[in-house]
């Protein structure tokens, strides 16, 4: 005898296929999120915080909330930028923070009165502040000047020389970039007798972060 096993009924094929569509729509659903963040830092350069971040897709115009914090766990308000709400190509974004306070972190969240907030991205914060320690000033028979300094983080220096009029006479870009202390000898055999001043540039900023002024008899 032959035991024959009854067919579905369309009524449960109908029903699998539905429950399996609802299963892959929600699975679908869940990876896809309203933005998406694809790159988010944070530059220290002295008084000023330089966020910048890009999407790669905005599926609804929100806002984005920039808060800082000390701690990763208390976290402050610091500006608000409006999306471009650009669903076909990557968006960027740069938000100036003028305070710098003792922040260390920062995260931007989105914000959006239908579909609520959420966090899309935190980092730590890098400081490109330095602090240069001219420590002596030595001049040798040589015609050198001994030049000791210590920096507390790895940078390239550039040392200027100007004269009483603001002419530069000397350019030098010191030869080591690592954090530490230093001695190094200036060959100052062309200059003049006259008054200078010596003015040591961090090269990435272009900014002045020590000087000096001497004179050579």
């Amino acid at each position: 005898m032959i035991n024959r096993v009854p067919c579905m009924t369309n009524q449960w094929v109908y029903l699998l296929i539905f429950l399996f569509s609802s299963l892959t729509a929600t699975a679908s659903s869940g990876k896809n999120s309203v933005v998406k963040v694809i790159h988010a830092e944070g530059r220290i350069y002295y008084s000023e915080i330089y966020v910048t971040w890009s999407t790669e897709y905005e599926k609804a115009p929100c806002d984005f909330v920039l808060e800082a914090s000390q701690d990763g766990e208390d976290w402050r308000i610091r500006g608000r930028v409006r999306s471009k709400g650009d669903a076909n190509k990557i968006s960027d974004y740069v938000f100036v923070d003028h305070k710098v306070n003792t922040y260390k972190y920062y995260r931007i969240r989105r914000l959006d009165p239908r579909s609520g907030s959420e966090v899309l991205t935190s980092f730590q914060l890098e400081n490109y502040s330095i602090e240069v320690d001219l420590e002596e000033l030595e001049f040798l028979e040589t015609k050198s000047l001994v030049l000791e300094y210590s920096i507390d983080k790895d940078q390239q220096l550039v040392v200027r020389i100007y004269n009483r009029i603001g002419r530069q006479v000397l350019t030098k870009v010191m030869p080591s970039t690592k954090a530490g202390e230093y001695i190094y000898h200036l060959d100052i055999s062309h200059l003049e007798r006259d008054n200078y001043l010596l003015q040591v540039d961090q090269v990435l900023l272009d900014r002045t972060v020590a000087e000096q002024a001497f004179k050579v008899d």
